[in-house]
């Protein structure tokens, strides 16, 4: 891992926050992860809805001065997470809200950050409306850029329809994103995935593939 810090942003419903448990769940068979959830915009599909699911795993969760998981919607952050991104005794991931109203938190933290060694990492679903063109999704790099003031290191391909994402659709996803590679020079880290669909992507797919397990939207499938 080249960082011991991974903010995860994108544009709300790209599957930000399955994407960051998933990774902290990948990650904590390796190393001592801590999973900071910044998301006081968005009141669904949080990382903090499963705190003790991923506590059992060895995962520690912070997000708001109650420790919620569900039911509790006030916009109050953990003075702990300042504490971890200083500290850095453990790796730790970001899971931030949606867009540039959701990304405006990390800049209480920038000044801790921006000198330091770190990844930010876009996850798109070109089947967004907000991310389904190479225009729009360099927008929306652009966007959270200049938002945070933070450099976007790596993009995560989670193009999906749910449950009815079909092997065409990755294949589809993986050109529209080559070609926003081509243009800022930014790697695709991981295509994400059902495994039983990403075993049927060719080889020469972009980012590693990484087989996403649904926790957080399994009830609405």
């Amino acid at each position: 891992m080249k960082a011991p810090l991974i903010i995860i942003v994108g544009h709300s419903g790209s599957g930000k926050s399955e994407f960051s448990v998933n990774l902290a769940q990948k990650l904590v068979k390796e190393y001592p992860v801590c999973l900071a959830d910044l998301d006081i915009v968005n009141t669904y599909f949080r990382s903090r809805e499963i705190r003790e699911i991923l506590n059992k795993e060895q995962i520690e969760v912070i997000s708001d001065t109650y420790s919620s998981t569900k039911g509790l919607d006030m916009p109050y952050l953990s003075p702990a997470i300042q504490g971890k991104i200083f500290k850095r005794d453990k790796l730790i991931i970001l899971d931030c809200g949606g867009d540039e109203n959701g990304i405006k938190v990390l800049k209480q933290y920038e000044s801790d950050i921006v000198d330091t060694l770190y990844e930010m990492w876009m996850v798109i679903n070109v089947f967004r409306p907000e991310t389904n063109s190479v225009e729009k999704i360099i927008k929306m790099i652009n966007t959270l850029t200049n938002e945070s003031k933070l450099r976007i290191t790596g993009l995560i391909n989670n193009s999906n329809y749910l449950k009815n994402t079909t092997v065409e659709n990755m294949i589809y996803s993986n050109q529209l994103i080559k070609e926003v590679v081509a243009l800022t020079h930014i790697q695709v880290v991981y295509t994400t995935g059902i495994e039983s669909l990403l075993q049927q992507l060719p080889s020469d797919i972009l980012g590693e593939k990484f087989p996403l397990k649904i926790l957080l939207r399994e009830k609405w499938l």
